[in-house]
């Protein structure tokens, strides 16, 4: 069949947990246009006046490349009382993996916020791939 072998990239993070993962399109296949961010204002060193703002067009980028997604929302996760005394490894152990956790809705750019660091890490680094790749 003609056409690019891997239109897309399955991400998966057995790390995190049992079945995390993305899939999205491969930004090496996209032009420049979808995987650029658009403008934000910089100050005259060249760093954005607003790095919430900054932060928030790469979600949007994110959000345009991802297909579908099965992550869930860690920062639901109630905060716990610990005496200063704790031991942590004994209150890791009692922890256990905690309780269940709410999947993350429809992929959109607030969405896209909730995801854990090591997924947005991922995800940076196959964008990435494409300015530099190896």
């Amino acid at each position: 069949m003609p056409g690019y072998t891997s239109p897309y990239v399955l991400m998966q993070f057995p790390d995190l947990g049992d079945d995390v993962s993305v899939l999205m399109r491969n930004p090496q296949l996209l032009p420049p246009r979808e995987i650029t961010p658009r403008d934000v204002p910089t100050d005259d060193k060249g760093q954005p006046l607003d790095p919430d703002d900054a932060q928030k067009v790469m979600y949007e980028v994110f959000a345009r490349l991802i297909v579908a997604w099965k992550v869930y929302d860690a920062s639901q996760t109630p905060p716990l009382e610990i005496s200063e005394d704790a031991d942590p490894v004994a209150l890791f152990e009692s922890l256990g993996s905690g309780d269940a956790q709410p999947r993350i809705g429809p992929i959109n750019v607030d969405n896209v916020a909730r995801l854990p660091m090591r997924i947005i890490s991922r995800m940076m680094d196959e964008v990435n791939a494409t300015v530099s790749p190896q």
